[in-house]
């Protein structure tokens, strides 16, 4: 079976339910024009478990380290929230 590749642009809502995990994955809808805000639509959701949210943090904490000793990226103490794309994290 050929594996499925999927860009995204960014990261929609983030939600746990129960013992479970979603991961809204979005696209931008199309180019904004100079001035318009761009506008994102969700084209997957990833579903997994809690022990496999972890794991997947666990992962991409290590890429982001490697990225940082590398000097591709640097540490930014106070993250700074993009208004245009927000994830929100809930519990239900």
């Amino acid at each position: 079976m050929p594996l499925k590749e999927t860009f995204v642009d960014g990261i929609g809502n983030v939600a746990v339910q129960g013992t479970f995990a979603r991961l809204e994955l979005t696209q931008l809808e199309r180019l904004p024009a100079s001035g318009e805000t761009p506008v994102f639509q969700v084209s997957e959701r990833l579903v997994m478990g809690i022990d496999t949210l972890l794991r997947l943090h666990q992962a991409l904490q290590k890429v982001v380290e490697q990225l940082e000793q590398k000097g591709v990226v640097k540490k930014n103490e106070k993250p700074a929230q993009d208004p245009k794309q927000s994830s929100s994290a809930s519990k239900q």
